[in-house]
């Protein structure tokens, strides 16, 4: 069977969408088969590390009172987009590897969506037809077909 998916992300949510041909009508209709919510993109970033400011010793001697530094996090909000970009890839992935689906729309937000598409396997690059650098995440199923189609040469 040939089937189309259209994958719509952001950093904090994915929605994959069967395309179903209604034979009475030209229009397709979506039936939404996955999502993903990454908890880890929902959290503020200081409820998921557990140092609290001023606990790291500044310079090289004992700890007096104003003697400790805010303790910088370095690349942690970089890290935790490559994971949270991990994970959406991973998902897009395991939906494409089926043997039923035969192509794919994709469209991923501009921050993430070269990161996002680098990060897939090259067997589900393969699939997919038309990459969106636009964020459709929370968009209505029946305007998708419609934002895939305008942005088609």
């Amino acid at each position: 069977m040939n089937q189309k998916l259209i994958i719509v992300a952001d950093l904090g949510l994915l929605r994959a969408y069967r395309e179903i041909q209604n034979p009475t009508d030209r229009k397709a209709r979506l039936e939404l088969i996955a999502e993903l919510k990454p908890e880890a993109a929902h959290e503020k970033l200081s409820d998921q590390v557990s140092d609290q400011a001023g606990r790291f010793p500044r310079g090289g001697g004992a700890i007096a009172t104003g003697n400790l530094s805010a303790g910088e996090q370095l690349h942690q909000e970089a890290e935790q987009e490559n994971r949270l970009v991990g994970q959406l890839a991973d998902k897009i992935d395991s939906l494409l590897a089926d043997d039923q689906v035969s192509r794919c729309a994709l469209a991923a937000s501009a921050p993430i969506h070269r990161q996002l598409l680098e990060a897939l396997s090259p067997k589900a690059r393969v699939k997919i037809g038309q990459v969106l650098s636009s964020n459709l995440a929370k968009t209505d199923p029946n305007e998708l077909p419609d934002h895939f189609a305008k942005a088609a040469p």
